[in-house]
């Protein structure tokens, strides 16, 4: 049996919160008979364990418990009670550049995180090279990180955290930090250390994200461990729970995704650097011509104009009907179903048969991803909606294939 590379047990972790800053020392006399603080509960009785080479998931709403406990297994924070145990060495991508000096450069501050994080001159010296390069601010090096944009000092901490090359990687919400070109590096090395075997902790809001990435997944619901499975199973249970918490259909789908960098998701820059979606319809699939009103039990086809990059990419799309109102009805994605999307520019169709959707205008987003199905290079939608005109009394969303059987009850007192 192995040992674990992330072991916890009975873990908790309570805050104490004062009302004037002096009840602190006040609390401490020995006259003072009752407390004066109230005690909150971030973590209680926390127990799970994570296997080497396995990325772990973890989910829940804010307030959950999930920062606390990323803390605590970093060795930021301690707690009240429990143990715990992270095996390897460690490295934390939390808040990305919190430990930066703000009056530093950036060279400056590479070499304090460095000597901070156990690096002797020398060996940080052998990493400098490597962390520029990939932070790509050869230019700003030695400025003050004050003068860095937000995105610079995303950068820059991404690129120290990963340049430590850890055996166990917490990870907590980066995977949107920079512009395009950077979040895909940095999906990249995420990938990289998942095929090289290495643990991940890995939290996030985007249970999108959780189901590509992780194995198994963990939801922390009011500081304790509601659920502990795999990462589909988890995160679908998670998705329909919030579902009803706030009494609207389910948006926990496709749509949830963020937008593929910081520009506008329909407007690309028009450039060969990334892949992108020049042009999406929907075409009657006898005539491959332009239209959109259908009937239930039609075929319905959606046509998609690819353009790749300058070094074609793999890439992996998904299409999906969404209400006005943000139900997804269903996303169909060529990840899922083995279809392999290369070379330089292509036209995907996308056809449905037997339309089983009612009465109704549906939204057609387009998403276009790497082959992994993680890192988002373009959404839009398509170019019209999709009008569904039932011609039948039946009611609802969609159309359930069905029969009915009646038998007789022998003996009925009803006559």
């Amino acid at each position: 049996m192995t040992t674990p590379a992330i072991e916890v047990e009975r873990l908790a972790k309570t805050y104490r919160i004062y009302g004037p800053p002096w009840h602190r020392v006040l609390e401490k006399m020995p006259w003072i008979k009752r407390p004066l603080h109230r005690a909150v509960h971030a973590l209680a009785d926390i127990t799970f364990a994570v296997d080497a080479g396995q990325c772990t998931g973890v989910i829940g709403r804010n307030g959950a418990g999930k920062s606390t406990l990323l803390k605590i297994l970093t060795g930021t924070t301690f707690p009240t009670a429990g143990r715990y145990a992270v095996r390897g060495h460690v490295s934390a991508l939390l808040e990305l550049g919190a430990g930066f000096h703000q009056d530093f450069t950036g060279r400056e501050n590479i070499y304090m995180n460095a000597a901070m994080m156990g690096f002797s001159r020398k060996e940080a010296r052998s990493r400098f090279q490597q962390i520029l390069d990939f932070s790509e601010l050869h230019d700003f090096i030695d400025a003050p990180v004050r003068t860095y944009s937000s995105g610079m000092v995303a950068r820059l901490g991404f690129s120290v955290a990963v340049a430590t090359d850890p055996d166990v990687l917490i990870i907590d919400e980066i995977l949107g930090v920079g512009d395009l070109s950077f979040q895909r590096k940095c999906v990249d090395k995420i990938w990289d250390y998942k095929a090289r075997g290495k643990t991940m902790f890995f939290c996030s809001h985007s249970l999108y994200d959780v189901r590509q990435i992780c194995e198994q997944a963990i939801w922390l619901r009011e500081g304790r461990v509601h659920m502990m499975a795999d990462a589909v199973m988890v995160t679908n249970e998670y998705a329909t729970w919030e579902s009803h918490l706030r009494d609207k259909p389910d948006q926990s789908g496709y749509e949830k995704l963020p937008a593929a960098g910081q520009f506008d998701p329909h407007n690309p820059p028009d450039d060969d650097q990334h892949p992108r979606i020049v042009g999406a319809q929907i075409v009657d699939p006898a005539t491959g011509q332009p239209r959109h009103h259908f009937a239930p039990g039609e075929t319905v086809a959606i046509r998609v104009h690819v353009r790749n990059s300058r070094k074609p990419e793999k890439l992996a799309m998904a299409i999906g009907a969404m209400r006005s109102e943000g139900t997804l009805c269903f996303a169909h994605s060529t990840q899922f179903d083995g279809v392999r999307l290369e070379g330089p520019e292509f036209v995907v169709t996308l056809t449905l048969g037997n339309l089983c959707l009612l009465s109704g205008e549906f939204n057609l987003p387009v998403w276009l991803f790497d082959e992994r199905g993680v890192h988002r290079f373009h959404e839009r939608p398509v170019d019209q909606k999709l009008v569904v005109q039932n011609r039948t009394k039946d009611l609802g969303l969609f159309l359930q294939n069905h029969q009915w059987q009646v038998d007789r009850v022998p003996g009925s007192v009803f006559r």
